[in-house]
């Protein structure tokens, strides 16, 4: 936890300085739990710093707590079932699956930002880095942006590359060597005002991967036997998507986005998603959500491998490349306590709740539960 810690000192000191330009610093923790027992639990500080010369200077730094519970067992059997078939943990034993599992994720953020003197320009770049136990995963982006129209319309691309190792940690049974991915982004985004209250965008994405893209402690059963997952080693992703905001004279806002998928592995995908903001009362915010996904099956991609080969070499156990469709149905709450405040330290601070469900026609269904606070100082 040092680099946090080191983020904060940054932040704590980047605040006490003489107040030149324009500074802010927050921290927050958000808790995310569902109805299968799985909890991340998120802490994170953030500072952003004006410089001069219209230059901006951004740090995050957050922690990850990642709790898992035992595995599911079938009765009369020493091994749990996603033990054999599809886990998405390190099991060492089957023992040690019938155990809770726990671990640390830490990622840090540097971004710095250029808006030009006339506001029609603006750049930025920045580096991302994630450290956990089995994974260390790196980002460098660069984005550039233009503006028309007094700032109703702006055209933006973004570029970035990713370069990641997986380090499986010991388990029973999967992929036990280490691996190297690296990834290559490519997105343009178009947004426009289109009166006082209403603003529109658009957008397309390319994503190129190379290198392991499998699930290192998944195991398949093909040809009558448990073999490690196999995934295709390059993978090219694309994505049209757009979206419409309204205000509405009610103080409340509407939102709606579509995004369409294919690659070539053969998946293709259609996400339709809808959000009503509402205030009630000075300090309550009400965000109501739904979200439909449907999509089509990797060519790879059985539900019984009758061959040790798969199909072309490959085998997945991997439900997200499966044919199926999705419903999420959520709702939010947030507080600003800006106004109503009894103390001065909690002035700024903001609280949120949500709830979502869960369920697809792979005959999943989940709770989902998020609660956490954002604390300016």
């Amino acid at each position: 936890m040092k680099w946090i810690w080191a983020v904060a000192g940054i932040s704590a000191l980047v605040s006490a300085a003489p107040s030149l330009a324009e500074q802010r610093v927050t921290a927050g923790m958000h808790t995310f739990t569902d109805s299968e027992e799985n909890r991340i639990e998120t802490y994170v500080v953030e500072m952003m710093q004006s410089l001069q010369r219209d230059w901006t200077l951004r740090l995050r730094g957050a922690l990850d707590r990642v709790v898992l519970p035992p595995l599911p067992g079938l009765p009369g059997s020493q091994e749990n079932v996603d033990a054999i078939t599809a886990a998405s943990r390190p099991v060492a034993s089957a023992e040690l699956s019938k155990q809770g599992y726990s671990k640390l994720r830490q990622e840090v953020t540097g971004a710095v930002d250029w808006l030009s003197p006339i506001r029609t320009w603006q750049a930025g770049a920045s580096f991302y880095y994630s450290h956990e136990s089995d994974y260390v995963g790196r980002l460098l982006s660069v984005n550039v942006g233009r503006h028309w129209n007094q700032g109703n319309t702006t055209l933006a691309l973004i570029g970035a590359h990713g370069f990641d190792d997986v380090r499986p940690e010991a388990h029973e049974s999967g992929d036990r060597s280490e691996h190297n991915r690296d990834t290559w982004d490519l997105t343009a985004v178009w947004t426009q005002t289109l009166g006082e209250r209403t603003l529109s965008q658009l957008g397309a994405e390319t994503h190129w991967v190379q290198g392991f893209q499998s699930n290192p402690y998944r195991s398949v059963y093909a040809g009558g036997t448990r073999v490690p997952e196999r995934h295709p080693q390059r993978r090219f992703r694309r994505a049209l998507f757009g979206r419409i905001d309204r205000y509405l004279m009610t103080r409340a806002s509407l939102s709606l986005g579509a995004r369409y998928y294919s690659d070539d592995w053969g998946v293709q995908a259609g996400t339709f998603d809808v959000r009503l903001n509402q205030y009630v009362g000075d300090h309550l915010i009400v965000r109501y959500r739904y979200r439909y996904h449907r999509q089509g099956a990797a060519y790879f991609f059985s539900d019984l491998y009758e061959e040790v080969g798969g199909v072309d070499g490959f085998v997945s156990g991997d439900y997200k490349l499966d044919d199926f469709d999705s419903n999420l149905f959520g709702v939010k709450f947030t507080v600003p306590f800006e106004g109503i405040s009894l103390q001065p330290w909690m002035a700024g601070v903001v609280l949120d709740l949500k709830y979502e469900r869960y369920f697809d026609s792979q005959s999943f269904a989940a709770n989902v539960l998020e609660a956490g606070f954002t604390w300016p100082f």
